[in-house]
């Protein structure tokens, strides 16, 4: 049974009570609350006709924080409206409240646009994070509308972490949906520890488990990550997935190796190799002979004279259906980040895609200020 006090709507799963809750206003932010403000918007600019850049999305929020566990966010998509300005699509906000030391709540409300305009609740995310010693627990609830528009739980997320020593911690993440029967059930099950095995190693293990047919979890995948710290600014990290095949049995589907390095003028590069089975992500083949080089991504980040940071990434793919041909660069995405004076700094992401003749062509623009206030 879960600890601490439960409100609003409950209902019990395999001897755990699970709550539904609601923070009103009359309870979020005391009146003696220093509350710290900050606001930001971020343009979003599609590919439209003629190589030009068009529909833009304005993604404006604003924060209102008192400390890590008291705070509200408001984040609002708008796009141009046909009659000219600007229609709100979506709105998410995000409150959470400190209930005790070891206590806190989160709400996340996401509200979009009907056919008239009007926004109306799509889902609703509750989380429950409760803290006994060694032991985190997170309970999060994921409700959507049904039929009549009422907001129904449609699934229910128990996460575990146990601080076992300075070394080492587990992790137990419990998915639970609904049955036949209409009543919650475990659906899904992941358990997994994170070691570090010496001062410059570290090792993160876990396993997935998936309710079959015959109602018992099968073991559907594992995942093994190895992290060597070759120096205070650079490491090299080493991760390997298997999965289940037809039978049961468990073959390695992926290899991922990721570096990363920085060099004494403060440039830092990194880069991932990814080698796998499933070269199309659409079709699941753990029966294939090996394993087959399918991505490379390679990075670049520097500051320059005037304090901007530049980084450029560039992503290598390999076609599914013309694997003969290797890698071949698909895109490019460089973003600049830079001081504009008054507590200001103006982000800009530019991605550039390679289209069916070859050339790069500009997919997406994000442009974004960010301010601080008090």
């Amino acid at each position: 049974m879960r600890r601490g006090n439960c409100f609003g709507v409950r209902f019990v799963l395999a001897g755990t009570l699970f709550c539904t809750y609601y923070l009103t206003s009359q309870e979020f932010f005391p009146q003696e609350s220093k509350l710290k403000e900050a606001s930001s918007e971020r343009y979003l600019y599609s590919a439209g006709s003629g190589n030009r850049l068009e529909s833009s999305t304005r993604i404006s929020e604003y924060e209102r924080l008192r400390d890590d566990k008291n705070y509200e966010i408001t984040t609002t998509f708008q796009t141009p409206s046909i009659n000219g300005g600007e229609k709100v699509d979506r709105e998410i906000s995000e409150k959470s409240q400190k209930v005790s030391e070891t206590q806190f709540r989160v709400e996340r409300l996401v509200r979009t646009a009907d056919a008239n305009g009007r926004l109306s609740p799509s889902e609703v995310i509750n989380e429950d994070h409760q803290t006994q010693g060694a032991v985190e627990e997170v309970q999060r609830s994921f409700f959507r509308p049904d039929i009549n528009g009422r907001m129904e739980a449609q699934t229910v997320e128990n996460e575990v972490t146990t601080i076992v020593s300075k070394r080492e911690k587990q992790n137990t993440r419990a998915l639970y949906r609904p049955s036949i029967e209409g009543k919650f059930a475990l659906a899904e099950l992941e358990e997994g520890s994170e070691r570090k095995i010496s001062d410059t190693i570290s090792l993160k293990e876990s396993t997935r488990k998936l309710k079959d047919p015959n109602g018992r979890l099968a073991l559907v995948e594992t995942l093994k990550e190895t992290t060597t710290k070759l120096s205070d600014k650079s490491f090299r990290k080493e991760s390997v997935v298997q999965q289940a095949d037809d039978n049961g049995r468990l073959a390695v589907t992926d290899k991922v190796i990721e570096t990363q390095s920085e060099n004494p003028d403060g440039t830092r590069k990194y880069e991932r190799i990814l080698e796998s089975r499933n070269i199309n992500p659409q079709i699941r083949n753990v029966n294939s002979p090996g394993l087959t080089l399918s991505q490379r991504v390679t990075s670049e980040e520097k500051r320059l004279p005037d304090g901007a940071v530049e980084n450029s990434t560039k992503v290598e793919t390999l076609d599914p259906f013309d694997q003969a041909r290797g890698l071949r660069l698909t895109e490019i995405v460089t973003e600049t980040s830079k001081p504009i004076g008054n507590g200001k700094v103006a982000v800009e992401r530019v991605v550039k895609t390679r289209d069916v003749n070859g050339n790069y062509v500009v997919s997406l623009r994000v442009a974004e200020t960010l301010e601080q206030k008090k």
